[in-house]
């Protein structure tokens, strides 16, 4: 019988071998430990993603197992259900729609091709903290209201939430005091200076500011938990999915060659690289109601685990899913979610990675990856990569 924990370091290292197992054998999986069930296949997870009547956020704190008390997601929008997630939504759409985040693109393009400009006579760069990170980091800030100026700051705090030892699940003492700085932050430093002014501001961090839910404006400490996912879900990932494209084009260097011809593909293999380097293993939500799922009986109450990194795998949904393809034309993915909670920051984080392989590979067509030097995040919670140099010749 097949046997699942988020914490086995299986599920660090190559989780795809079990990913498989699950969806053949146990689709619907209980984890008893944490009283929760674990969806596997594409289907189910899109179609529970989308079922907030049935399966309610917020989920229990697995990636807060160490101190259940300390949590990312709060008060925020991702522990919010329809109809206040909504009104929240709404008053951030105008942001964070294509059209808002179009007017970003100039700065973003004149921060890549700077990032780029200052490796070129060194012939390297680790295209996270030097590229990924320093432009996912200024969206965000620019997005939310938050000073330029603070940017390697927050990206240090984030990586340090998420930052994993051997020897200790969950979440690291110096993460949990991270995740307590990134609140200090936005609610002291940030809330209160924007109070002080106002609130005024055409951004993210204004329309909290301008928000009245149930009759009432928000709090500060609402304002700054509801930044929090927002900084943390803005930083974090799309340098990972990036970073893992650029990976997979030195693997496959056909299609490498393909990209580097017509970068109008750009746009469809991003679409095929967030599918195969989708780097949240997990979200969870809670039942609400007892219902039965593909013959198990699941129970309100208990917590269910969306397995995006087994989904975007399901050979049902994907024709040969271990296979990297450019080309691919796959109609749905669940990279960015689905459903209710579908990432607010979508439409940001393809423009920053249109952005980011159209500069790199104008300027470096051709580059080389020691694998040995690759750093991987070793996570329950978010994989990818901490660090992926590439080298090329020095002009």
């Amino acid at each position: 019988m097949v046997s699942y924990n988020p914490y086995d370091p299986q599920m660090k290292d190559d989780p795809f071998p079990l990913y498989a197992r699950l969806r053949a054998e146990s689709p619907v999986h209980y984890v008893e430990e944490f009283d929760t069930w674990a969806l596997s296949l594409f289907e189910d997870v899109w179609n529970a993603g989308q079922n907030s009547e049935v399966y309610r956020s917020p989920g229990p704190p697995l990636i807060q197992r160490r101190d259940p008390e300390v949590t990312l997601v709060g008060a925020s929008m991702f522990g919010l259900n329809p109809p206040v997630h909504t009104e929240v939504r709404k008053a951030l759409v105008r942001h964070y729609s294509p059209r808002g985040v179009a007017q970003l693109e100039a700065q973003i393009r004149e921060t890549a091709r700077a990032s780029i400009a200052e490796a070129l006579p060194k012939g390297r760069l680790d295209v996270i903290s030097e590229l990924g990170l320093r432009i996912s980091v200024r969206v965000a800030s620019l997005l939310i209201g938050l000073p330029l100026s603070d940017s390697e700051l927050l990206s240090g705090i984030v990586r340090r939430i998420f930052t994993r030892v051997p020897g200790v699940e969950g979440q690291t003492p110096d993460g949990i005091l991270a995740g307590a700085a990134l609140g200090e932050y936005l609610y002291e430093a940030v809330c209160e200076r924007r109070r002080r002014n106002g609130g005024e501001g055409d951004d993210a961090m204004g329309a909290f500011f301008r928000m009245q839910l149930d009759g009432r404006p928000l709090t500060d400490e609402e304002i700054g938990q509801h930044l929090n996912i927002l900084v943390v879900g803005g930083t974090e990932t799309l340098p990972k999915v990036f970073a893992g494209g650029i990976l997979q084009l030195y693997r496959h260097p056909d299609q490498l060659a393909d990209l580097v011809a017509d970068p109008s593909l750009i746009k469809t293999a991003f679409t095929e690289i967030a599918r195969y380097e989708m780097p949240t293993q997990f979200l969870t939500r809670m039942v609400a109601e007892d219902h039965e799922l593909r013959g198990q009986k699941l129970r309100t109450g208990q917590g269910v685990m969306f397995l995006y990194r087994s989904a975007n795998r399901d050979e049902r949904e994907f024709p040969d899913p271990d296979r990297f393809d450019i080309h691919r034309r796959a109609e749905r993915i669940l990279s960015f979610g689905h459903g209710t909670h579908i990432c607010l920051g979508q439409h940001a984080a393809k423009l920053e990675a249109k952005v980011m392989f159209e500069e790199l590979l104008s300027a470096i067509p051709e580059y080389h990856i020691d694998e040995s030097e690759v750093v991987p995040e070793r996570s329950e919670f978010v994989a990818g990569y901490v660090s992926v140099p590439i080298t090329f010749q020095p002009r």
